[in-house]
């Protein structure tokens, strides 16, 4: 058994709601279990009596941070030409 400890996905892609995006970083769920993929070969079963909590976090896209550094960019540009530079 292991107590206090955490499994964490980053950069799932999902278009579900909220409340179900959770369930695109599972390979298998079933009544009793999440089964998460943690690397290349190794799987982790999650048995839903003992789970707590599952906590998700929405981030930018690829497309978003492109769309924020050009932003970034054309803001600093912009600053740079009014200083006469």
């Amino acid at each position: 058994m292991v107590a206090d400890k955490s499994v964490i996905k980053h950069q799932i892609y999902s278009e579900k709601d909220p409340f179900s995006a959770w369930e695109d970083a599972c390979e298998s769920i079933t009544p009793e279990a999440l089964t998460v993929q943690v690397n290349d070969d190794t799987f982790v079963t999650l048995f839903r009596n003992q789970l707590v909590r599952i906590d998700t976090q929405e981030v930018d896209g690829p497309v978003e941070e492109q769309v924020k550094r050009h932003d970034e960019l054309a803001g600093v540009i912009n600053t740079l030409s009014n200083m006469g530079l």
